[in-house]
């Protein structure tokens, strides 16, 4: 399954970096890059049970305060 996965973005990643080069948009293919190598390397930890940094953690810490802080305020 790995290896289908892998050849899998690869065509993908083929296909749109083609497409940027020949447009001549570098920003775009850099931002492209480096999601598409999260992307992969996300879902290569998801098939291979590696123990991942969870992004919605990030949000949970950020919003927790803020919404402790309004609901605390509104039952008062």
């Amino acid at each position: 399954m790995l290896y289908i996965m892998t050849i899998f973005f690869i065509i993908i990643a083929y296909l749109q970096i083609k497409r940027l080069v020949q447009a001549k948009l570098k920003r775009e293919l850099i931002v492209y890059i480096v999601i598409m190598a999260i992307a992969v390397f996300y879902s290569w930890g998801i098939l291979l049970n590696w123990n991942l940094f969870r992004p919605g953690s990030i949000i949970s810490r950020i919003y927790q305060p803020i919404s402790n802080y309004i609901f605390i305020q509104t039952e008062k």
